[in-house]
């Protein structure tokens, strides 16, 4: 491959929010692992933290020491922190905490029947995981805890669906507000004023964080999204569909990393890797460099 210039994020000083994505075992938790230790290295002032949202629970195995929900310094370097969050969960949590406003939403509308929207007030759309944990993690950044934060994401069809979910979370959010509409019409008419109440305040917040998430995934100029791909078929297919998600998302990529390559040694078996890699190599540069 023709030589690159050294990469552009590293050298970023605005950065805030680095997320890394690809198939899973490309080696994304490593390379968000070896950028967290980098930026601490060479920004001794700020603080950063290391968060994975990975249900492989791979970022322990990274740093050689247990990395849980709870964030934990990393040992010998004292600006770096690590948080393993659990998305499931922290949707789970977001479930309990406004399952029953969500049930008065669906009660006070008329547009469809219980069975039809079920499914749809039981939270169950994909990848909505995903952006509970992103919401909690501008919180920590919102709070000015942490100057930089490094996503390490699940597998790359996992951050699709979140690329995708705003918009549908939007839509998600219009139709609730329109099953209040009629609510709120029949107390004004007879109560002569309508107050809003947890259920309008509940639509309001979520909007708010839509809002969030994407003008947090499309700052250019604070978040860096780096796709990391090997030089096989299947990594290569997956890494393309992200970039066209990306895209379509209004996300740019600036950087990707090339993980996996064969070491340049004069022996049987290292030679023949490259080989092998050599047609996979010249097609990721025509398709990403």
């Amino acid at each position: 491959m023709a030589e690159q210039a050294p990469t552009p994020f590293l050298s970023n000083p605005n950065l805030r929010f680095i997320l890394f994505g690809g198939k899973g075992g490309t080696g994304k938790t490593t390379s968000a692992a070896a950028t967290a230790l980098h930026f601490a290295r060479q920004r001794p002032d700020t603080k950063v933290l290391l968060v994975s949202t990975d249900p492989a629970h791979s970022l322990s195995d990274s740093l050689d020491r247990a990395v849980g929900s709870e964030i934990t310094p990393v040992e010998g370097v004292d600006n770096l922190f690590a948080l393993a969050l659990d998305a499931e969960a922290l949707l789970e949590a977001f479930t309990q905490q406004h399952g029953a406003v969500i049930k008065l939403i669906a009660d006070r509308g008329t547009y469809f029947d219980q069975e039809d929207i079920a499914g749809f007030f039981e939270l169950s759309l994909p990848g909505l995981d995903e952006v509970m944990a992103i919401i909690k993690i501008m919180d920590l950044m919102s709070e000015g805890h942490y100057d930089l934060v490094i996503l390490d994401t699940a597998p790359a069809g996992h951050t699709i669906r979140l690329l995708a979910l705003p918009e549908h979370m939007e839509q998600w959010i219009h139709v609730m507000d329109m099953m209040m509409e009629k609510h709120r019409f029949m107390v004004q008419r007879f109560k002569g004023r309508y107050v809003p109440d947890e259920a309008d305040r509940f639509l309001q917040t979520m909007a708010s964080d839509v809002e969030r998430v994407r003008g947090l995934l499309k700052n250019a100029a604070t978040t860096e999204f780096v796709p990391v791909v090997n030089p096989e078929a299947m990594s290569i297919y997956e890494t393309e569909t992200l970039f066209q998600a990306l895209s379509e998302g209004g996300i740019p990529v600036h950087s990707v990393i090339l993980n996996r390559l064969a070491d340049s040694r004069p022996c049987p078996f290292c030679q023949a890797r490259e080989k092998d890699q050599a047609p996979y190599l010249r097609e990721i540069e025509e398709k990403f460099a």
